[in-house]
C-alpha cells in the first residue's frame, strides 16, 4: 500500500492496516549537530517515507535580507520580518481604516503560473497524498491586513464594511480552490486559522457562528462536493466550534495541541467522528522530555485518537522546535515505525 491510499484509507476510516505520518524533520532548524543522530533521523526517515506532499504557501512573496533580519512582503501587502525564530508581520495595508483598501493587492487565484511548482511535485511523487493550500485563510487573513484588534472590533463598528472587507478574500480563497480543483491527482485541501488561545476561543463560539462558520461551509462544501478531503490547521483551543466544523465538511484537524486541547476529552467526543493529525507535545514532551517519555507519549496518543478503522495520522502538535533534542526526535521516529 502506497502512503496516498494509507492517508486516504486513514481519513475515510476504512481500514489502512497501518497509521501513516506526517513528520518533517529540518537538521537545518535544530541547535544539536551530533552528525551520528542526524544521520539516524535522516535513516528512519528514509525507512519509513514521505507520504503526503502538501503545498500551503502559493502566494508569490519578495524577501530581502539585511543585517541578518529578513523582511518580506507578501502578495497582499502585509509586511513580515525574520529576526532568526520566525516570522511576524509588521504591518498591515489597511490598519489605519478601510478608506486606504487601495493599499492592498488582491492576488488573482486564476495565475497558473502560481501552481507550478505543486503540479511538478505532485508530477514526481505520485505514491503520495496530494494536498494543496489555501494558508492564512479568512480569519488570519483579515487581521494581517486589517489588524487583530481592528479585527475584532469591526464587526461591531461597521459590519457592513467588515462583510465587504471578508467577501473580497473569499472571492480569492473560492478562485483558489477551483483552480487547485483542476488537478486531477489532487487529493485535499488545507485551510488555517488559528482560532484559540491555550485556553478557549478568541471570540464567542456564537459570534464564531454569525460571522464566519457559513464561509467554512462555502469553501468545504467545494471541495466535499468534488470528492476530495479537507484538512484544517486550528491552533489552540477550539473545541467549542468542533462539532460545527465537522458539520460543515472538516475531514482531518491539525495540529492537535496537548497544552490546548484535552485528548480525553478529544477521544470521548469526537473520535470516530473525524480524523485527527498531530498530538505529539513539541511544547513539552519533545523538548524538556526523555526519550522514554517520547516513545510513552507516542502510544498514548494512538491509543486514545486512533481507531481500529483509522482517523488518525501521527505528528508532533506542531513544527518541533529547535531545541528540541536529536535523541527525542530519534524516539519519535522509532516508535512510529512500530506503527507500520
Amino acid at each position: 500500500m502506497t502512503g496516498r491510499e494509507a492517508i486516504k484509507k486513514t481519513v475515510d476510516f476504512g481500514t489502512p492496516g497501518y497509521i501513516p505520518h506526517t513528520i518533517g524533520v529540518n537538521p537545518d532548524f535544530l541547535h544539536e549537530k551530533n552528525p551520528a543522530k542526524l544521520e539516524r533521523i535522516k535513516e528512519l526517515q528514509a525507512n519509513s517515507g514521505q507520504e503526503m506532499l502538501i503545498y500551503i504557501f502559493p502566494w508569490h512573496i519578495k524577501d530581502e535580507k539585511r543585517d541578518g533580519i529578513v523582511y518580506r512582503i507578501d502578495e497582499w501587502g502585509t509586511k513580515w520580518e525574520d529576526h532568526g525564530t520566525g516570522m511576524f508581520t509588521t504591518y498591515h495595508p489597511i490598519e489605519e481604516g478601510h478608506e486606504f483598501i487601495d493599499r492592498v493587492t488582491f492576488p488573482d487565484a486564476n495565475d497558473a503560473s502560481r501552481f507550478n511548482v505543486a503540479k511538478a511535485g505532485f508530477e514526481a511523487y505520485p505514491d503520495r497524498y496530494h494536498c494543496g493550500g489555501v494558508w492564512f485563510t479568512l480569519f488570519e487573513r483579515l487581521w494581517m491586513l486589517r489588524g487583530f484588534e481592528n479585527l475584532l472590533v469591526d464587526p461591531y463598528e461597521d459590519e457592513d464594511t467588515f462583510f465587504e472587507l471578508k467577501e473580497k478574500v473569499m472571492d480569492v480563497n473560492l478562485a483558489m480552490i477551483d483552480k487547485w480543483l483542476e488537478m486531477p491527482t489532487l487529493d485535499a485541501i488545507a485551510f488555517s486559522d488559528d482560532w484559540g488561545s491555550q485556553r478557549g476561543l478568541l471570540i464567542s463560539p456564537d459570534e464564531w457562528r454569525r460571522l464566519y462558520k457559513n464561509d467554512y461551509k462555502r469553501m468545504f462544501d467545494k471541495v466535499r462536493s468534488a470528492g476530495k478531503h479537507v484538512w484544517m490547521h486550528l491552533c489552540g483551543n477550539i473545541i467549542d466550534i468542533l462539532p460545527d466544523l465537522i458539520e460543515v465538511g472538516l475531514n482531518v484537524l491539525n495540529p492537535v495541541q496537548p497544552q490546548a486541547l484535552d485528548l480525553q476529552r478529544l477521544s470521548k467526543e469526537f473520535r470516530g467522528h473525524v480524523c485527527f493529525n498531530g498530538g505529539i507535545d513539541v511544547q513539552g514532551v519533545m523538548v524538556t522530555g526523555s526519550p522514554a517519555d517520547v516513545s510513552e507519549a507516542v502510544h498514548k496518543t494512538v491509543d486514545l485518537l486512533a481507531t481500529p478503522k483509522g482517523g488518525f495520522v501521527i505528528a508532533p502538535s506542531h513544527s518541533i522546535m529547535p531545541e528540541t533534542p536529536l535523541d527525542n526526535i530519534i524516539a519519535l521516529l522509532e516508535a512510529v515505525e512500530k506503527y507500520k
